[in-house]
């Protein structure tokens, strides 16, 4: 179904599933190509491999990679840069276009969670991205980790990101928490890490804290009219408790024509991935699909 490969990101190696869409033979007329970005607990082989199987036997050329730093590819552990992980985004752009049967002006992003924050970053940037697909996404970091605290949790929250960024600055030593007090889980996200992610031996446990500094300096939201004409669909989750409904539906009004505004009803975060959900996962799916096919 796929080969292990790897590619290149600021001399990090970046580890990739590539699929080449069924009966696919060398020599064959080029085809276009989707990436598939992860959220962020990271790992393709956790939760990332349902979209790029059903988009191979949609006939895409697929590649799914794990930013530095997550499942096999290389770079520190625990830290979360969302530039860092756009730029390995661009330079897995770069790697298809090296892939035979790969036609470099039909490649198309589905992010998912914050890999939806990387798609559209990447496109407002990078004009050969021609399609975005994102799902439950995250698009304005600082209102995200605002969004899921109580008004004296974010107080708290913020001054001990800066007090250990006080400390980094003159002694050079990070401090790091758990991801769930990073990434603030409400019972069903804490049900699906405990239940599923954290059992996986690429799990990462502990993130540093100039993790949230960088993400809430990461504002994807403010670029998206920059994607237009080229079009965005949003999947969200109705009642998605870990990224909040707005952060689509802002996102989604910020950005130009053509775009689709996609819900998943009665749906919390996870339920939006097929290991959790099959049939709400679907649904999304449909949509998906049918953006690549019409304008990929």
């Amino acid at each position: 179904m796929y080969q292990e490969i790897f590619y290149y990101s600021e001399g990090f190696k970046i580890a990739a599933h590539l699929y080449a869409p069924q009966g696919w033979k060398k020599g064959g007329p080029p085809g276009p190509a989707v990436i598939c970005l992860h959220g962020y607990s990271g790992m393709k082989e956790v939760y990332g491999m349902d979209v790029p199987r059903r988009l191979w036997e949609e006939g895409y050329f697929v590649l799914a990679p794990d930013h530095r730093g997550f499942g096999k590819s290389e770079g520190p552990r625990g830290r979360h840069r969302p530039l860092e992980q756009a730029q390995d985004t661009h330079d897995a752009i770069t790697c298809l276009e090296t892939v035979e049967g790969v036609d470099p002006n039909r490649i198309g992003l589905f992010g998912t969670s914050f890999g939806g924050a990387n798609a559209v970053w990447v496109a407002a940037f990078d004009e050969r991205v021609k399609v975005v697909v994102t799902s439950v996404g995250v698009f304005e970091g600082e209102r995200w980790m605002r969004s899921v605290r109580r008004p004296h949790e974010w107080t708290a929250f913020r001054e001990k990101v800066m007090e250990a960024a006080r400390k980094r600055v003159v002694t050079g030593e990070a401090s790091t928490v758990p991801l769930p007090e990073m990434m603030l889980c409400d019972p069903h996200t804490e049900m699906v890490l405990k239940g599923h992610h954290q059992k996986h031996p690429h799990y990462v446990k502990d993130y540093d804290l100039e993790s949230a500094e960088a993400c809430w300096r990461y504002k994807p939201e403010w670029v998206a009219g920059r994607i237009a004409p080229r079009p965005v669909l949003f999947i969200y989750a109705e009642r998605d408790h870990l990224v909040p409904v707005q952060e689509q539906l802002s996102c989604h009004a910020a950005c130009g024509e053509p775009k689709k505004l996609v819900k998943l009803p009665g749906a919390e975060h996870y339920e939006s991935y097929k290991f959790c959900n099959p049939a709400t996962h679907e649904i999304g799916m449909r949509e998906a699909v049918a953006w690549f096919a019409r304008y990929l």
